[in-house]
């Protein structure tokens, strides 16, 4: 008997990138169908901008960006890389911040005690009156914040309009709370003030100030590989064109390919989905109401950014100069990824504003992500539905496809929904509901 006559007869279906949603959805789909993955930079999407950083005799990959996560707001990011055996470690994200002449407004260590974590004042934080207002004002916020969740017209209001109605206090937003956000949502403080408030609500009282930050403990190239099972992957291989040809959809790549597949996922940016569809006219329309933001990251050793001496400070620095529409934030890596520790001291830094020294610099970075408005919201819910319809062969997947922040977990979501609507089963669900 052939052992791969099953395979063969199984329908075909297209995954388009291969970001964690393209990953997670051929990974999930692999049992129905038999999967071919485009991706069009020469690697696998999550390790595409990888960097090697060599130090101390020891060569460590540096994804960009960071992938960090929490437990609370992760449900099904955290149960599929159980599930395919990813090893998960505590990440320090601790911070300082600091304003346009490196004066320190707040600075904070995370204390570590079983599974929670608390946060205390570092250096002159702790004589510092703004640090204090600041502190009663976070309290004061989260406790309101976790109240007000069960309100339902939350949905019909923009963050900034609840932080406006709320009384947050200034210090907290404009110092802690704006910069934190927008570079979560990798966007300036305008399109985190734009955010639904529920959504941005669900995510700040999913319990990561009491849980702390998580991240895989060796990185994307762990992960990658053990999604790609059994798909046929195809990189350096872009996308041009999908559209309807009979039964089944056209997938054409830039170099010429030309391939009939049952089913296509789309697992790109919005935009990007947007200019391969042909035939789709509602659906473009759609996809082209869903906002995304422009940013950079860095790589580097250059120290002159810091406020003071790398030594004593937290993790994260957040550079914040008054009237800038986003923070510059810097990570020091070998503080908050336990796997570069002995390392020399690197940075990831995004939205660098100052100079850094160009034999400092490993690598810089440009990419988009997407962000969520009232509007968009609606673009989606329009999205989801046309994907309900019978007889449906193409499948938007990716973190703007679901009801949360695009994140991690958002991409994971969207893949999760996707492979429902199409009838394969979510190996961790189904553990879950054999053991109940």
């Amino acid at each position: 008997m052939d052992p791969d006559a099953n395979h063969r007869h199984k329908p075909s279906l297209a995954v388009i990138g291969t970001g964690i949603a393209g990953l997670s959805a051929a990974y999930l789909l692999k049992e129905k169908f038999r999967v071919t993955v485009f991706e069009s930079q020469k690697r696998a999407g999550m390790g595409a901008h990888s960097v090697d950083y060599v130090s101390n005799g020891i060569t460590r990959k540096i994804d960009i960006p960071l992938r960090i996560f929490c437990r609370g707001y992760y449900e099904n990011l955290l149960a599929l890389y159980d599930h395919i055996g990813v090893e998960i470690v505590t990440s320090d994200h601790s911070g300082i911040f600091s304003d346009e002449t490196d004066r320190v407004m707040l600075h904070y260590g995370n204390v570590h005690w079983g599974p929670a974590h608390f946060s205390h004042p570092k250096g002159r934080s702790w004589l510092s009156p703004k640090a204090w207002a600041i502190g009663l004002q976070s309290r004061r916020f989260f406790t309101r914040a976790k109240r007000d969740m069960g309100q339902l017209n939350l949905a019909d209001l923009s963050f900034g309009e609840y932080l406006q109605q709320s009384g947050a206090g200034r210090d907290f937003v404009e110092t802690v709370l704006l910069p934190m956000m927008s570079v979560t949502c990798t966007c300036d403080y305008q399109a985190v003030r734009a955010y639904p408030a529920d959504i941005m609500l669900e995510y700040l009282t999913c319990g990561v100030r009491e849980i702390g930050i998580m991240s895989a403990a060796k990185g994307v190239d762990d992960i990658v590989p053990r999604m790609l099972v059994e798909a046929n992957l195809r990189t350096d291989c872009p996308v041009a064109l999908i559209e309807p040809h009979g039964q089944q959809l056209r997938v054409v790549t830039k170099d010429g390919a030309d391939e009939r597949f049952d089913h296509v996922v789309i697992a790109a940016q919005a935009q990007q989905a947007a200019a391969m569809i042909s035939g789709f006219d509602e659906r473009r329309a759609l996809l082209d109401r869903i906002p995304f933001e422009a940013s950079s990251m860095s790589v580097h050793t250059d120290q002159t950014i810091l406020p003071a001496p790398a030594q004593g400070l937290s993790p994260v620095s957040y550079h914040i100069p008054q009237g800038s529409s986003r923070a510059e934030v810097s990570v020091d890596l070998t503080k908050a990824i336990a796997r570069l520790a002995g390392q020399e001291t690197i940075f990831q830094t995004w939205n660098p504003m100052r100079r850094i020294a160009p034999n400092r610099e490993l690598a810089r970075v440009d990419f988009t992500r997407p962000t969520v408005t009232r509007d968009s919201r609606k673009a989606v819910n329009a999205l989801r539905e046309s994907q309900d319809q019978a007889g449906n062969r193409l499948w938007l997947c990716g973190s703007y496809m679901a009801e949360k922040i695009p994140l991690l977990e958002a991409a994971v979501d969207s893949s999760v929904a996707v492979a429902e609507q199409l009838g394969a089963a979510i190996p961790w669900k189904a553990s879950a509901a054999t053991a109940a």
